[in-house]
């Protein structure tokens, strides 16, 4: 049956790869001209310099019980350089993260990583930023201030992206946290597949988050009584969708329907009981995004189990996600204005939550400046 299954990975695998390379003879005559220059632009040997910048305001209010009110100020330096040579790079840099009213960066770290292109293949493989994920992951996974504030990844990523299949392939490898001398380690996986029909109308993919948290001092709140001593977590979800933008709809910048299934699986080890039994969790989601020169929507109603079994006693030192997955209905709506180009992204929201007869309500300005873009686009 194992290896029935890995044929059937390998064959659909190979057909992906033989049609990405397949193409019509006459638009490969007149695109060879382009191909070899950019073949030949790839071979030369770069100096790569750049330094993003972003800002991060954020204001919750009336979210008790689900989640903490708070007002968040913050931004954040990027900068790199790094050596381009025959497909490969090399960058080494660090980050900066200030809050407002700080004088000195009080959160920061450095990025080393070796990067590796073969057509639609790509590897990170060192400390790389998070800007570089190709899936798109639902906030039961990550919430937006998270990208802010953990811009990096410990590890490894590989990448399979295809326009002309429409297809997008992506598994990563964090190790974000450990410490080998007390025997702790924290690490996360996670993945994300996708697929476009008739043109990119329909798609369909999934994605999981696993995570292995093995960290007493942190799982144990009281010191005095260690007990637990590893936390694994899965969250996943497969989605069906239609993107009505590129051929109904091309006067709208954005217009989409999906439909989710989200679940989560938790359990806890413990020295004086062992394993505690598997907490599942699974619900449905709705999600639609419409926009127009700019102004849009983003609403996603989600019905079904809680989430984050453990949130009461861990909080966001664990849980990345939206803690209003806590509830059972939760209706997210998200009205902004967004500018964007090549480079620079700048978006303003106001993000209406409904949890039952529970509502809370926020603010978000995001600035993001990617200056390696700025500077493709003028040849620099």
């Amino acid at each position: 049956m194992l290896k029935r299954f890995c044929y059937i990975i390998m064959i659909l695998v190979t057909n992906c790869i033989a049609n990405d390379m397949r193409s019509n003879s006459k638009i490969e005559s007149d695109n060879l001209e382009s191909k070899q220059i950019i073949l030949q632009d790839s071979n030369k040997i770069k100096f790569l310099y750049n330094f993003d910048f972003n800002f991060f305001a954020d204001n919750l209010e009336e979210s008790y019980p689900y989640w903490q009110t708070r007002t968040l100020l913050a931004a954040s330096l990027f900068p790199e350089i790094g050596i381009s040579f025959y497909g490969q790079s090399l960058h080494v840099g660090g980050y900066f993260i200030t809050n407002m009213g700080e004088r000195i960066p009080k959160n920061g770290g450095i990025s080393l990583y070796y990067n590796a292109s073969y057509k639609n293949f790509k590897g990170y493989f060192g400390i790389f930023p998070r800007k570089y994920l190709a899936g798109e992951y639902p906030n039961l996974y990550y919430k937006k201030d998270f990208y802010m504030f953990n811009p990096i990844i410990n590890g490894m990523g590989f990448q399979y992206v295809s326009k002309h299949n429409n297809f997008t392939g992506e598994f990563v490898f964090d190790w974000y946290g450990g410490n080998l001398k007390k025997r702790i380690d924290e690490f996360l996986a996670q993945g994300f597949i996708k697929k476009g029909f008739l043109e990119n109308t329909l798609f369909v993919g999934s994605s999981f988050l696993l995570y292995h948290t093995k960290n007493d001092e942190m799982l144990n709140i009281d010191l005095n009584n260690i007990d637990v001593w590893l936390l694994d977590r899965l969250y996943y979800g497969v989605f069906l969708g239609t993107n009505l933008k590129d051929k109904y709809m091309p006067y709208m910048d954005k217009m989409q329907i999906s439909l989710s299934m989200l679940g989560s699986v938790e359990r806890k080890r413990k020295y004086s009981t062992g394993l505690d039994p598997f907490s599942n969790n699974m619900g449905a989601q709705i999600d639609i995004f419409a926009q127009f020169k700019g102004f849009g929507i983003e609403n996603s109603i989600y019905y079904g189990d809680r989430h984050y079994k453990y949130f009461n006693e861990y909080g966001e030192n664990l849980y990345w996600g939206l803690p209003f997955y806590r509830a059972n209905f939760y209706d997210r709506a998200e009205i902004y204005w967004e500018y964007k180009n090549e480079y620079l992204t700048g978006r303003f929201s106001v993000i209406l939550h409904f949890m039952g007869n529970d509502f809370a309500h926020q603010q978000m300005l995001t600035i993001s400046l990617d200056t390696q873009k700025l500077l493709k686009k003028y040849n620099i």
